[in-house]
């Protein structure tokens, strides 16, 4: 027997099977459900440290990328033998705590949708290591569910470099044109430029002839002046703890005066050089130079002599008073030559000082119970003394000197008490 199938029939199965698969198609997909997204990201401060180790500052970021807000975010880190974390005077940011030597971790607050952390920077400790080789310090983050963990952990790297050390002394040069009595002043810096601590720093310096020592001093060095202290010669010696790099200490204050025999011309140099003993790549930046050249001067001296007899005149034996003098300054006149100085006391009761040609004039003072009188022997024009006070004061009239010249001015006084 022959079946015979309806076409009609046949087409509405074809047609109810094409309409079954677009039902199908059309149905809307499941929405992917809300979660957090935490990235986090670390970094050290700098990429190279040099092999002896050292210090390094790590940076801690993280965001929520998701469409949820996350859990507690905690960080764990894994550090590498040797390094550490500080063990105290270290404060998280907020919305972070931290415990650094127990659990090695730190814990965020819930990060909402798109938020982003206050960045972590944590001081590391760097062991030692060998150049060439690096330092790898890892750290995973974790707060519940997410869409996906493979930005959860990060690596902050280090590479160790060659330990290079370079003091750099400031300034290179200086130049003073001085006469004697003049102070003589090296002053001067010492800055680490390298990558490693410079240990014991020490600065000398040799005091050439010409010279006496006058004084050195300086926040963080510590000083002395003596023979044999500037490597074998009479100088001085500073010395300063270690310093790290990019350091660079306090200036150092060495000062001296110009002594009066040397001639007019004449070029003295005072040298300081810096030195530490851990082995540097470069010296040649290591000294200092203060170059002193004598200017012609003039000298002007005198004798504050005692009036014994009260007769106003300067007889025979009535000498300098001893220690009797506080002060001597000279002031230039101006638009005459010259500059300002001091003048030396002696304990004679003589003084002296040394001054570039010009017009000055002399003051001095002396100690109670003396006071300057008025005398035909005494080049003082003015003089005062108030009642009850330390000292009396006086000043000579203007004069003027050349180069090589000698003026002598004294002074009268008398003992009133």
């Amino acid at each position: 027997m022959s079946v015979h199938v309806s076409s009609a029939r046949v087409l509405t199965a074809g047609v109810l099977v094409s309409l079954g698969t677009l039902l199908v198609s059309a149905a809307p997909a499941a929405a992917a459900p809300a979660r957090a997204d935490l990235v986090l990201t670390t970094a050290f401060d700098r990429t190279e440290i040099a092999a002896p180790g050292g210090a390094a500052t790590l940076s801690v970021g993280l965001r929520n990328a998701g469409t949820k807000s996350s859990q507690d975010a905690i960080v764990k880190f894994t550090l590498p033998t040797g390094a550490q974390f500080p063990t105290d005077g270290w404060r998280p940011p907020t919305g972070w705590t931290c415990d650094l030597l127990g659990t090695v971790s730190c814990t965020h607050t819930p990060l909402a949708a798109g938020a982003v952390a206050e960045i972590v920077t944590i001081p590391v400790g760097i062991p030692s290591g060998t150049a060439g080789e690096s330092l790898t310090l890892s750290a995973t983050v974790s707060g519940g569910a997410e869409s996906s963990t493979a930005n959860n952990t990060d690596q902050a790297v280090i590479r160790y470099v060659p330990a290079l050390v370079d003091l750099e002394v400031d300034p290179a040069t200086t130049t003073q044109e001085l006469v004697p009595g003049e102070q003589v002043k090296l002053i001067t810096s010492v800055r680490s430029t390298g990558n490693t601590a410079a240990e014991d720093v020490t600065v000398v310096a040799a005091l050439p002839a010409g010279m006496r020592e006058v004084e050195a001093w300086s926040e963080g060095w510590d000083c002395a002046f003596g023979e044999g202290l500037a490597d074998g010669q009479t100088g001085w010696r500073c010395t300063h703890a270690p310093l790290l790099p990019g350091q660079t200490t306090e200036p150092v204050n060495l000062v001296a005066v110009l002594l009066d025999d040397v001639r007019a011309g004449d070029t003295l140099t005072l040298t300081a050089a810096a030195s530490t003993s851990t082995p540097e790549t470069n010296t040649d930046n290591n000294t200092a130079q203060d170059s002193i050249t004598v200017a012609p001067w003039a000298t002007v001296r005198g004798t504050v002599w005692l009036d014994s007899n009260f007769n106003g005149v300067r007889d025979a034996g009535e000498n300098g008073i001893p220690t009797s003098i506080d002060t001597v300054s000279l002031s230039a006149q101006t638009g005459g030559g010259g500059q300002s100085a001091w003048g030396t006391a002696n304990p004679d009761g003589t003084y002296q000082a040394y001054v570039r040609p010009g017009t000055y004039r002399v003051y001095l003072t002396v100690w109670y119970p003396y006071e300057f009188i008025d005398s035909v022997d005494s080049d003082l024009i003015y003089h005062e003394h108030v009642l009850g006070a330390s000292s009396a004061n006086g000043y000579t009239d203007w004069f003027t000197v050349a180069a090589g010249d000698e003026a002598v001015l004294d002074a009268g006084a008398r003992k009133y008490a």
